[in-house]
């Protein structure tokens, strides 16, 4: 089915031109822009920003898996194994059903006598694009088995990175779930008895005990609600964030964040630096390398600036020039990409810089997580200790009530 494409490209004048184009798949859409005289510099699938709940549940493959079917792969070629008996192979051991399915269309693509990098282009929604670019280079150059084992560690340590930092991020989402049901089965549970209590006596409420019975009373007799609330509100919320408007105002409220911003923009320096690192060690252009390098970044921000780096480069400046006059990249890295610039050793400069910020992220989710801890823990019991003493405050009133309520008096 067609679908549209994005694109900026080059005419023959090396003017620079934006539009959509509509084809079946990616390299369809570039020879069509080919056939205009028009060389694309970025060329990716049109989003529709309509609420589509299968759309927002689908994900790429994670880079484990990822790294799994580079190192396989690389190892079968390695061996001498043909490319398409190494295809089935790789079929009948992938356990993740989603690439397992990509892998067998893949098959019988290439039995149909497309390219490798071709068919697996048609499953752009699921892998990686440095998967793809990477493919392309190494099936061009007959280095293919070098490509994948390239891949295969750069995918093991964007899956290492990814692994601390949901440690980062896994134990206060645990000490928040539990807070709240705490918090639920006290307004549920416990203050529905209390209130009974005091109705039945008399006892004159303060506001924050009718604020508390009052969510309990809501909780209780309209719940549906709440759930209808917070299933919408997720919902909406992942729409509006896949809007380039959300993402952005999102990606800069992260990085205004103590500690959490900072965690944030050494992850994705990693990343850029390790992604253009195996980009280029392939035998990838720059201007390509950096394309692919600056949709890997996430943060708006930064794919904002790599964007303009990636024009600057096309104009002849050099990369460490254009890093130093935006403001996401530290000064270390831009040191950095300028060494390896002089010596002539780019690629092997940024794999080192993408070492460096993968053990700083590692240095900064462990003190995260030391200095988050005591904060929670104080949270929670704030969050309960409020709801208990909403409930204790009207029994300081209550010998007054029952003096009023006994006879004779």
């Amino acid at each position: 089915m067609p679908q549209k494409f994005y694109y900026r490209a080059r005419d023959l004048s090396g003017r620079l031109v934006k539009g959509q184009v509509e084809a079946e798949s990616t390299s369809a859409a570039a020879a069509v822009l080919r056939e205009r005289q028009l060389f694309p510099v970025e060329l990716r699938p049109l989003r529709e920003y309509k609420l589509d709940l299968g759309a927002l549940l689908r994900l790429k493959v994670k880079s484990r898996d990822m790294a799994v079917l580079a190192r396989q792969f690389a190892t079968l070629l390695d061996a001498g194994v043909p490319l398409l008996p190494a295809l089935r192979v790789l079929v009948r051991q992938t356990e993740n059903r989603r690439l397992r399915e990509c892998l067998e269309q893949v098959v019988a693509e290439v039995q149909k006598g497309r390219g490798l990098a071709e068919a697996f282009d048609h499953h752009r929604d699921i892998l990686p694009e440095i998967f793809l670019s990477m493919v392309a280079v190494g099936e061009a150059s007959g280095t293919l088995d070098k490509a994948l084992g390239r891949l295969a560690g750069y995918f093991e340590r964007q899956a290492d990175l990814t692994d601390k930092l949901k440690t980062a991020t896994s134990y206060p989402l645990l000490v928040a779930g539990i807070a709240v049901v705490v918090a639920v089965a006290l307004l549920v549970l416990i203050v529905p008895i209390f209130a009974d209590i005091f109705r039945q006596m008399n006892v004159p409420l303060p506001l924050p005990t009718r604020i508390v019975m009052g969510l309990s009373y809501g909780l209780i007799h309209y719940w549906y609600l709440f759930l209808l609330a917070l299933v919408g509100g997720v919902v909406g919320l992942r729409y509006y964030l896949r809007t380039p408007k959300g993402k952005e105002r999102w990606d800069r409220f992260l990085l205004r964040l103590p500690v959490v911003g900072g965690l944030l923009r050494k992850s994705a320096v990693a990343r850029f630096a390790s992604t253009l690192s195996t980009l280029l060690a392939t035998g990838v252009p720059l201007l390509q390398g950096l394309a692919v390098a600056g949709r890997v970044l996430g943060l708006s921000p930064a794919v904002k600036e790599v964007a303009a780096m990636e024009e600057g480069v096309r104009r002849g400046e050099r990369l460490s020039v254009l890093m130093a006059r935006g403001t996401f990249f530290p000064p270390l890295a831009v040191s950095m990409v300028a060494v390896g610039e002089e010596s002539g050793n780019l690629d092997g400069l940024l794999a080192k810089l993408g070492d460096f910020f993968e053990r700083e992220v590692e240095g900064t989710v462990n003190r995260f997580s030391t200095l988050v801890e005591p904060f929670l823990i104080i949270g929670v019991g704030v969050l309960v200790g409020l709801i208990a003493l909403s409930i204790y405050l009207p029994l300081f009133s209550l010998p007054g009530a029952l003096s009023a309520q006994a006879p004779g008096m």
